[in-house]
């Protein structure tokens, strides 16, 4: 009696087939390692843009001097007392905050404008909003208080302060708005991008030294 055996073997289809279902198995498994990417680099740059923003707002607060604080949006950092001491912090701490596009044509002058990329391509803009709250700009008054040793409360605003500057205005504070802006695509300017975010710090700084 004689034995016979089929040959077997693998055919093209089987292969197709196999690729096909490995290709459906992996597919889902891509998908989460791509969104688990995507998720990581947004909380990345969410976290460079509030810690570049709280930067910016510590130094205005406590770094900057207030006399080089200029109003405007953005707004600008000069020395107007001439001291070289300041104006050279000036030149050295505001390209540190704001990166590129923050010079003017005057080595002394900034504006509180700029663009920065990090380490890993990600671009940020960080942009000041400077306003000087005198009396004509105040929306409300503003009212102060003085207590003096053996006397009352004393109470003035705005208005009744000795003017100090050459336009006869007394300004006591200033409101800080800073703003940075970032793209969660690498090497996009966040300007030229429709889905970029923004995060806002809003400060007060006031001038009591009389």
């Amino acid at each position: 009696m004689k034995n016979y055996f089929s040959k077997t073997g693998i055919t093209f289809v089987e292969v197709c087939l196999a690729f096909l279902i490995l290709g459906l198995v992996a597919l889902p498994v891509f998908q989460f390692l791509t969104g688990s990417v995507k998720e990581t680099e947004r909380f990345y740059t969410e976290t460079i843009a509030i810690s570049r923003a709280k930067f910016i707002m510590d130094s205005l607060m406590f770094q900057m001097p207030w006399r080089a604080i200029g109003a405007g949006n953005p707004c600008a950092f000069e020395d107007r007392k001439e001291n070289a001491g300041v104006k050279a912090f000036i030149r050295k701490a505001v390209p540190q905050m704001f990166g590129d596009g923050c010079t003017t044509g005057d080595p002394d002058v900034f504006k509180g404008d700029g663009l920065y990329q990090c380490r890993k391509g990600f671009m940020f803009r960080a942009r000041v909003k400077v306003e000087d709250l005198d009396q004509d700009s105040s929306t409300a008054p503003i009212q102060f208080t003085i207590q003096l040793p053996g006397k009352p409360k004393q109470f003035f605003q705005i208005k009744d302060l000795v003017p100090k500057d050459d336009y006869g205005k007394f300004n006591l504070i200033k409101k800080i708005v800073v703003q940075v802006k970032w793209s969660n695509t690498k090497n996009v300017d966040p300007n030229n991008d429709q889905h970029a975010k923004s995060v806002f710090l809003v400060g007060f700084k006031s001038d009591l030294e009389g």
